[in-house]
């Protein structure tokens, strides 16, 4: 995920800047506000439509705000040129701007190494598995569960992802001419809509959410390849608001526990995948 680098104008402003104190649990629930960090035009987890801020990771910061007892405040962090970035903008410093980080930040890959690479953040629990998924036609889904599918048909991709990776290199590279490349995965849904392909890959959730509104019937399947990895998600907080981070993942286990999240993912069409119970 990329974009464009901030403005030099602002430079002056990133140097001058002082990092955000934290705001433990004692402060969230004093202020009565939990301010929640996601991505801006990030479908199907957080985006904004007709004004409204919608999606997966909206909803659940909801639920955790309502779990603390508190109103919720949303942040929307455009995604910068590394996890490192988005962190420092959306949870312990802000952007140059002048916008104040969240007290927690959704759609955080519960990664160790990123918690080690980042001393000022401490990882919440995860909430979703994430991964790679194919849209393709119900009556060619068999085939397609080891790609040989496009050995012969065409199959429709974000260009320069994983997905697309994956793809090129798949069965010694026989898939090639069959590889339909588009700007980003609604592009990708709507050739696979017009008939342009029989399918399309990419991120699990952001294929699952588009096969739920096609217009075309869908089957959803998981190809296997060495590159198709999974990766848990979760959030990250300060990393001195342990007590935050403790309540945060309490309510987490609750929602699983009660189906709430089964039922948010279910909502935009995206399978839950719960992440493996700790010993």
């Amino acid at each position: 995920m990329g974009a464009p680098l901030r403005a030099l104008l602002f430079f002056a402003a990133v140097c001058a800047a002082p990092a955000a104190s934290a705001r433990p649990l004692h402060d969230v629930q004093s202020n009565g506000v939990l301010r929640v960090s996601v991505y801006r035009d990030y479908k199907p987890w957080s985006w904004e439509e007709n004004g409204k801020l919608k999606g997966v990771d909206v909803e659940i910061g909801a639920a955790l705000a309502k779990a603390l007892g508190v109103q919720v405040d949303y942040f929307l962090v455009r995604a910068d040129d590394s996890i490192n970035d988005d962190l420092r903008n959306g949870v312990w410093k802000g952007t140059v701007l002048g916008e104040q980080p969240g007290d927690v930040m959704l759609h955080v890959p519960n990664d160790p190494k990123i918690e080690a690479d980042n001393d000022k953040v401490k990882l919440t629990a995860p909430y979703q598995v994430e991964g790679l998924a194919l849209a393709v036609d119900p009556a060619k889904a068999d085939a397609a569960k080891d790609f040989a599918l496009f050995e012969r048909e065409k199959v429709a991709v974000d260009m320069q992802t994983l997905s697309d990776m994956i793809l090129l290199s798949a069965r010694d590279h026989k898939l090639i001419p069959n590889v339909v490349h588009v700007h980003g995965e609604d592009k990708a849904a709507e050739a696979y809509d017009k008939g342009q392909v029989v399918a399309f890959y990419g991120e699990a959730a952001m294929v699952e959410n588009l096969a739920h509104h096609a217009s075309r019937p869908v089957t959803i399947v998981y190809p296997r390849h060495p590159l198709a990895r999974t990766w848990p998600v979760g959030g990250a907080v300060k990393a001195d608001s342990i007590d935050l981070a403790d309540a945060i993942d309490k309510a987490v286990a609750d929602l699983s526990k009660s189906g709430g999240l089964k039922k948010i993912f279910a909502s935009y069409g995206v399978s839950w995948r719960p992440p493996p119970q700790e010993d």
